[in-house]
């Protein structure tokens, strides 16, 4: 797979222009395979790549742009950078912030997200913080016994 979206995004780089939004996914792709084979350097660097494409090619607040973010957040967790992690995921929020309302589910999942950040950074006051957000929104819309209530409580 690796060689196929290295192949791939060669073809993509020669035959669009530098910004295009196409190269962007290849590198969020290829960036996904690199994480699951342990290449979190290689990871960070081509969803790097593919978050300052996106930056120039849709606006500050696209949906596109918080998915990177997060993937980039993970990317940096799993390298030990937790303050990076950390102003990645502050940043994810505040998109999914404006693009979802309040008790959007993708809201409690990145605020539970962030929590872990804050956790590992030892800053157990925001953790427990965030947490409390992150678990008000599902309980306040799912039955109790909904598996995405399951998810969110088992932060």
């Amino acid at each position: 797979m690796k060689s196929l979206l290295q192949r791939a995004l060669a073809v993509q780089e020669r035959a669009l222009s530098p910004d295009h939004p196409d190269i962007a996914a290849t590198l969020d792709n290829l960036a996904d395979v690199f994480g699951q084979l342990g290449g979190y350097e290689q990871q960070k660097s081509l969803l790097q790549r593919a978050l300052a494409i996106k930056e120039r090619a849709f606006s500050p607040f696209h949906q596109t742009i918080a998915v990177t973010l997060g993937n980039l957040a993970v990317a940096f967790g799993r390298l030990g950078d937790y303050e990076q992690q950390k102003s990645l995921l502050q940043r994810k929020l505040a998109i999914e912030e404006r693009a979802f309302p309040p008790n959007d589910l993708t809201i409690s999942v990145t605020l539970g997200n962030l929590a872990g950040a804050f956790e590992r950074l030892g800053d157990f006051q925001q953790q427990w913080l965030l947490l409390q957000r992150a678990f008000a929104i599902p309980e306040g819309d799912l039955s109790p016994d909904h598996p995405m209530l399951a998810l969110a409580l088992s932060y």
